[in-house]
């Protein structure tokens, strides 16, 4: 008897093993916030009256709070071997998910000349940097009548999305870069760490 559960504890333990997941690619995602900042806009701003009536949002003031989060993501090679990254020259905010739905990449640049996909290439032991802002979805703050939205995600956190093979970077056309999006079976998603931008 003693043997048998043995046995069995044995298996288990393999087939444990077994099914973990590691994260193979050797790279690793840190989130930092540089500065927290809230500008009050107009509500008959266009782009606020646009969230205004979509969402229909209970805007009882003349103007709203707009939360804005300055953040930088470290991407950090830390294989033995040069690697490379593929995304947008101007979007590179749609190469990343993050894991709650009350905040989102805002591109206050605004338009671009040239998007197109790109290589970036991250040497051993080295890391490249991205600056961007994340904004606070509005409807948190001035929700719909009769809404109530429970708890939220506590730490906020952003996923890079892997395209292809990161030492092959001869890449004499990027349309597969497209395809690779849209197929979300082919991608990879490594998480950063998270940081928390729900404190009062």
């Amino acid at each position: 008897m003693k043997s048998t559960f043995i046995l069995l504890l044995l298996m288990a333990l393999t087939l444990n093993l077994g099914c973990r997941q590691t994260n193979t690619i050797p790279i690793k995602i840190k989130l930092n916030l540089e500065k927290e900042y809230t500008k009050s806009v107009s509500k008959n701003d266009f782009w606020v009256k646009n969230q205004i009536e979509e969402q229909s949002l209970d805007v009882i003031t003349d103007s709203i709070i707009e939360h804005y989060y300055d953040v930088t993501i470290d991407i950090d090679n830390v294989g033995e071997k040069d690697l490379y990254i593929e995304m947008m020259s101007c979007s590179w905010y749609n190469n990343f998910k993050i894991n709650n739905n009350y905040t989102y990449f805002y591109n206050p640049k605004g338009g671009c000349d040239s998007n197109i996909p790109e290589l970036k290439k991250i040497e051993s032991k080295s890391k490249i940097t991205i600056n961007g802002t994340i904004r606070k979805n509005l409807k948190f703050d001035y929700p719909a009548k009769n809404s109530i939205y429970g708890e939220q995600v506590k730490l906020t956190k952003v996923g890079l999305i892997i395209i292809g093979d990161i030492y092959k970077p001869n890449r004499k056309d990027f349309s597969d870069y497209f395809l690779y999006m849209e197929d979300k079976s082919k991608q990879k998603l490594i998480w950063s760490n998270g940081i928390n931008l729900l404190r009062k």
